[in-house]
């Protein structure tokens, strides 16, 4: 009888694969965070950020990954960071206080769901942008599982920003975060994190403050 071993079947994770799975991160800027997802926002990687409120500190959050689009002086192999659909206009001002250089963002409007999966698809898969951000409501499964394979094929993240509600459905998304508004603080509940178990991490204002100048 022949003796079947690990090694044998495939698409099986070992735990010894999670370590340098977990080492391909980008610090998000936040010690805590950082611990929480194994070092920071995996990459590459889809993103799920779920939340159903504007303006309560979920783009700091990005603040470390958006960093990285600045990471090289060369021109020629600067990567850009795109904005699709997003709820507000996006200041050139407020990129630079945060210590982003303004010329690596690009946004773009997109009228229809299937146009933001097309956009977002191609974009992840042409190697040229660090980050794809959008907003999305109707995005089925496939649709999901399209988007993590363009952004692994790209060596790119993805990051969808989605309501609450859809955390009911499962997602073939790396990485998923409900993300909620306290009096004093953001609780980020990380419902998913390859290789991590669930867990819950509040962000108080200082350290949202602390991110931010050190990235000027």
């Amino acid at each position: 009888m022949n003796t079947v071993t690990l090694a044998d079947i495939p698409l099986l994770w070992r735990a010894e694969s999670l370590a340098p799975l977990q080492a391909q991160c980008v610090s998000t800027g936040h010690d805590t965070l950082d611990r929480a997802l194994g070092g920071g926002w995996p990459q590459p990687s889809l993103i799920e950020l779920l939340c159903d409120d504007h303006g309560i500190g979920e783009l700091r959050l990005l603040i470390g990954l958006l960093r990285n689009a600045q990471g090289t002086s060369d021109t020629a192999s600067r990567k850009v960071v795109l904005w699709l659909s997003p709820p507000f206009e996006l200041h050139a001002i407020a990129l630079s206080q945060c210590g982003l250089a303004p010329n690596d963002h690009w946004v773009c409007s997109v009228a229809t769901p299937s146009d933001l999966q097309w956009a977002m698809t191609q974009a992840l898969r042409s190697g040229a942008c660090l980050a794809v951000i959008a907003w999305a409501r109707q995005l089925k499964p496939a649709a999901l599982r399209t988007l993590k394979l363009a952004a692994m094929t790209g060596r790119s993240v993805g990051v969808l920003f989605r309501p609450t509600s859809e955390a009911r459905i499962a997602s073939p998304a790396t990485l998923r975060i409900a993300l909620r508004p306290q009096p004093d603080a953001l609780e980020l509940s990380i419902l998913k994190m390859q290789g991590r178990r669930p867990s819950v991490v509040c962000m108080v204002p200082a350290d949202a403050d602390r991110s931010t100048s050190e990235a000027k």
